[in-house]
């Protein structure tokens, strides 16, 4: 059997050209995955790295930061599926486009493909922005107990995922053009909702570590 197809296999240059090339996919979900899962791994690796260090010398790490590197992995592994899941879902909405629509039978099962192809071409950037929201989460919690040494990559990580979470929104946002009232203005006030929290989240995180890196200068 031929394993699914991923953008994880690709080449960093490969991958860059293919989302610099007039094909459409990486669109703007599946870079939003990408940028968050890279921020997520930013915030990992601070949190792998002061634990080391905290045990090197001896002291009891903080149970935020213990378990942090765990979670930050299941959520750096959920947008790594998501980046994979935006490409495929941008597929499936083209192949149901091309479906014939000669007779009643044939319009209607286009339009119920477009309408699945609609419904997982919100899913995936709402999927996407749940998760930034997370590790921005986990940035916050772990900043207080991060080596001084790796404090500006959770920053960094922090940066990075307030860009894909907002990348992720407007992805949700073309695709919630057309919706009408009901599962519409629900999921808007999801996105909203989403939008508010991780902008907070990200802007403490990146001013709490400003804020450090200047105490140690």
């Amino acid at each position: 059997m031929t394993p699914p197809e991923t953008l994880w296999t690709r080449s960093a240059q490969d991958l860059l050209d293919a989302t610099s090339s007039r094909q459409p996919t990486p669109g703007g979900g599946s870079v939003a995955a990408l940028g968050g899962a890279f921020g997520t791994g930013l915030v990992a690796m601070a949190a792998r790295i002061s634990l080391h260090k905290a045990h090197k010398a001896g002291q009891t790490p903080d149970p935020a930061l213990t378990a942090a590197p765990d979670t930050l992995e299941e959520v750096q592994g959920r947008l790594q599926r998501l980046a994979d899941e935006d490409v495929a879902v941008f597929r499936g909405y083209v192949d149901a486009t091309r479906l014939p629509r000669s007779t009643e039978e044939e319009k209607a099962k286009r339009r119920a493909a477009l309408d699945r192809a609609g419904e997982a071409a919100r899913a995936a950037p709402l999927g996407t922005a749940q998760a930034c929201v997370e590790a921005l989460e986990l940035a916050g919690s772990t900043l207080p107990h991060t080596h001084p040494e790796v404090i500006s990559d959770v920053g960094a990580g922090a940066a990075l995922l307030r860009g894909a979470l907002e990348a992720a929104l407007l992805t949700l946002d073309i695709n919630l053009r057309h919706l009408e009232a009901g599962e519409g203005t629900r999921l808007r006030a999801q996105r909203d909702n989403l939008s508010a929290r991780g902008e907070a989240l990200a802007a403490e995180v990146v001013r709490r570590t400003r804020e450090a890196i200047a105490g140690n200068a």
